[in-house]
Formats: structure tokens, sequence, C-alpha cells
């Protein structure tokens, strides 16, 4: 019996002392279908923001070459919105170690940063992005000596300042 069901039917035989295999069966197969219809919903959110970066992305290059008509379910076009400027990055990465009361792996720094800017469309593109760009600060820092690897876990590196 899978292990869903026989949680559904412990709790049902101690809640009323009724409970056949049949409707055990039954909810375990109903509880697998809403994760994964819980599943499937997360991931067509994820494919829809990142075609949505990628037809702005067309709308960029079609502005670019001087395309002047009607788009269907344009958005106004924008500046480009600069997450960090000149060194602005690595005092944002400095903040948050030494805020921290723990090591953070360069995703939590990373997330962080889509925080501060009121990023939290579920854009893998995006996160991979701004994750390339704060391994790569990161690392700078390092050899600077500003920042060091605390310790390696399951192929995630943890940073933490070198005063630390």
């Amino acid at each position: 019996m899978h292990q869903k069901a026989r949680w559904v039917k412990a709790y049902a035989i101690a809640y009323d002392g009724k409970m056949t295999d049949t409707y055990a069966h039954a909810i375990a197969g109903l509880l697998q279908r809403r994760q994964e219809l819980q599943d499937e919903s997360a991931t067509l959110r994820e494919r829809m923001a990142t075609i949505q970066t990628d037809v702005e992305a067309i709308d960029r290059v079609l502005d670019s070459l001087g395309y002047e008509g009607e788009l269907e379910s344009r958005t106004a076009r924008t500046e480009r919105i600069v997450l960090f400027y000149r060194n602005e990055l690595r005092a944002f990465l400095l903040k948050e170690l030494r805020a921290s009361d723990r090591p953070l792996s360069t995703r939590e720094l990373a997330e962080r940063i889509c925080g501060a800017e009121g990023k939290t469309m579920p854009d893998r593109r995006l996160m991979t992005d701004v994750t390339k760009r704060t391994s790569k600060a990161l690392r700078m820092m390092r050899l600077a000596k500003v920042v060091a690897v605390s310790h390696y876990e399951r192929g995630t590196c943890y940073w933490s300042t070198v005063s630390d």
C-alpha cells in the first residue's frame, strides 16, 4: 500500500474506525494527482515567465531595428533596468554577508538581490543570470581577500566575510 494511503487509512480508522481499502486507495490517488497538477502548474508558470522574457527581448530587437508598427500585447518600452551600478553589487553582497548570522550560498544571495529589486517572477533565466553575476562578483572579492568560502555542502559554495 502507498505510504500516503497508509497514513490516510490510519487517520480515518483513528477518527471513526470505518475505513475501507477502497477509500484509502482513492484518497491516495487523488492526493497524487493533486501533487502532479501542482507540479505541472509551477512548470507552466515558469515557462510563461520565460516566454514573456523572450517576447520582450524580441520587442527590444524590433525597436533597435527601427520597427514602428503596432504589436499585439506590447508593453510600454521602458529604460533598461540596471540592477547595480559600479561597485554597488559588491557593496550589496558585503552588506548581506555581514548582516547574516551564517554563511550564505551564491543562490541565496542572488535571491536576495532579486527580492531587493522586486523581481518575484519565477523566471529561471533571470535567476541564472543574476546567480552568475553574483558568483563572478564573489570570486573577484575572494581574490581581493574581502570574502572567503566558508564551506561546501553538496556542491554548493557558502560565503562569508573575511573578518568572520
